[in-house]
């Protein structure tokens, strides 16, 4: 199985493609592509369409998901934070192909079998990862890892 999972804070989109089982999650790559959060709406949404276009054709047999922030106070946070994965989801429902959203709760114990915290599973646990990467991308991968058994 094949997971791409993304991860979105202000200014940019992380993405993060892993292979392999939920047991055995082995990294193939991982990104971000950066946008400007004040451009205007119809800007944004160009450019996510494109953005996601692309990486969802670099992985055309990965399994999609994302992690879904509930921190948005205004309209504008909602605007870079939310919209981008109507976004995703359009240009996936495009493809036909499905995709899973996420909060940060989700990546449970329970879900991936790590012990210990979250985040430093993605260093126990996933074969090949950088040796450094930073919060917004292991959560991105945590994301890919989630469908992996998919």
């Amino acid at each position: 199985m094949a997971g791409l999972g993304f991860n979105i804070s202000k200014g940019a989109i992380w993405y993060c493609a892993l292979q392999g089982s939920v047991g055995a999650p082995t990294y193939v790559e991982h990104g971000r592509q950066r946008f400007n959060p004040d451009q205007s709406r119809p800007d944004l949404v160009n450019f996510c369409k494109q953005t996601f276009g692309e990486l969802i054709d670099r992985f055309p047999s990965f399994n999609i998901a994302y992690r879904l922030t509930l921190n948005a106070k205004s309209a504008d946070q909602v605007a870079y934070l939310c919209f981008p994965f109507g976004i995703l989801n359009l240009v996936a429902h495009e493809r036909g192909i499905s995709v899973k959203e996420y909060t940060t709760p989700s990546f449970s114990k329970k879900a991936l079998g790590y012990t210990g915290d979250k985040l430093d599973a993605c260093d126990t646990h996933i074969v090949g990862r950088p040796e450094k990467w930073d919060r917004d991308e292991k959560l991105a991968a945590l994301s890919a890892w989630m469908v992996l058994g998919d």
